[in-house]
């Protein structure tokens, strides 16, 4: 099957709030606006310290948080049925609410910190993540081809495959800034930290188009052109196509790429007859790393934290790392979506973010316990 190709036909008019058709897209990107000034602009000294982006939760939150999962099981639902209704939480929920309107609308992530997790079983952890992360996004999307809700991200120690010939989330080397394929937003539950590196590390789209409109406006149009390839399996959860890695729609700048699908991986072929990058894409990609690299914040998340970000608004990376006996990186990843709180998606976007939520061929499965993985599909080496 061809790979689709995508464009808009109409952008945002920054000046007057209409929509204004155009014949090119040279002449729509010249029309962007080349600064925003929000509070989704920042760089790696706006925080002053971890407090300025972290939710303490306190000890009779904790309380409501063991009453509601009370409530839930009493209730006798699966777990995928759970949602803000049959998870009450009267005060926590009013500062979980306000956090997602923060990743929408903010900053673009929150940390939460507090919640005694460890005292609960694997079962309940994930029960709790479900209940609190219902609050910031009740949708939640499939995230492979086998259909699991939940991913567990832990270096793969069973496995004889090297680590730069496995997918990063089974690795323990470093990433390189990139967003989840189509999710709107990011959920993650620390379960335990390595012994040495491993942390999250963010930086703001926002902020790194600011940089780029001001200093190589030439690769603006670069990034925004759609006919960047991103390689996939045929008939997965993530379809292979040509689109852009840069849009600006319902008045955001949106990034949406990872390296892996657009670059030769060794021991994975290329598609036949996809392309490769130009040398001038290849000069554009490696701009948006170290632009993201230049402006990025370091969290230094701690066991029992959860962490909440905009995969539409802010590119994520992390640390290479260490694990020892009884210090091994793990974390439980959630895709979520808020329908009220949504960003619109520009057409490119839509069909893959759609796929991820919706009924079809790819059938849900709620993999609570991790597997011991020994080997990797290609679709895995393809995407985060």
């Amino acid at each position: 099957m061809a790979p689709r190709a995508l464009t808009e036909t109409s952008d945002q008019d920054f000046f007057s709030g209409t929509v204004q058709k155009v014949n090119s897209l040279s002449q729509r990107v010249q029309q962007w606006p080349r600064s925003f000034t929000n509070a989704l602009a920042w760089d790696a000294f706006t925080f002053n310290s971890v407090q300025d982006y972290t939710i303490e939760v306190t000890r009779s939150e904790n309380k409501e948080i063991a009453s509601a999962l009370g409530d839930f099981l009493d209730l006798g639902l699966d777990g995928h049925e759970i949602n803000t209704e049959n998870f009450p939480l009267p005060t926590l929920g009013g500062t979980l609410r306000q956090c997602t309107v923060e990743i929408h609308s903010g900053r673009g992530f929150v940390n939460i910190r507090g919640v005694e997790l460890d005292r609960y079983s694997p079962e309940e952890r994930v029960l709790i993540f479900l209940g609190l992360s219902s609050y910031i996004g009740e949708k939640r999307a499939k995230q492979d081809d086998q259909g699991n809700m939940l991913m567990h991200i832990c270096n793969a120690h069973s496995s004889p495959i090297s680590q730069e010939n496995r997918p990063t989330r089974f690795s323990n080397r470093a990433s390189t800034f990139h967003t989840d394929p189509f999710p709107d937003v990011l959920g993650l539950h620390t379960r335990s930290c390595a012994a040495r590196g491993g942390n999250h590390i963010l930086s703001s789209s926002l902020s790194i188009y600011n940089i780029i409109a001001a200093t190589r406006p030439d690769l603006l149009e670069v990034l925004a052109q759609p006919n960047w390839p991103f390689d996939s399996p045929p008939g997965g959860l993530i379809e292979r196509t040509m689109r852009p890695i840069l849009f600006y729609h319902g008045g955001h700048i949106i990034l949406n790429y990872t390296r892996e699908p657009l670059l030769r991986l060794s021991n994975v072929p290329r598609s036949s007859g996809f392309p490769s990058l130009t040398a001038i894409q290849l000069e554009a990609l490696d701009l948006l790393e170290s632009t993201a690299k230049a402006n990025q914040v370091v969290l230094s998340n701690l066991p029992c934290d959860l962490t909440f970000l905009n995969n539409h608004g802010l590119l994520h990376s992390r640390e290479a790392f260490e694990d020892e006996a009884g210090s091994s990186r793990y974390l439980v990843r959630l895709w979520l979506r808020n329908e009220k709180l949504a960003w619109k998606l520009p057409r490119a976007l839509q069909d893959g973010n759609r796929r991820l939520y919706e009924e079809n061929e790819v059938d849900g499965s709620w993999n609570i316990v991790p597997l011991p993985r020994l080997t990797f599909t290609v679709a895995e080496r393809l995407t985060s």
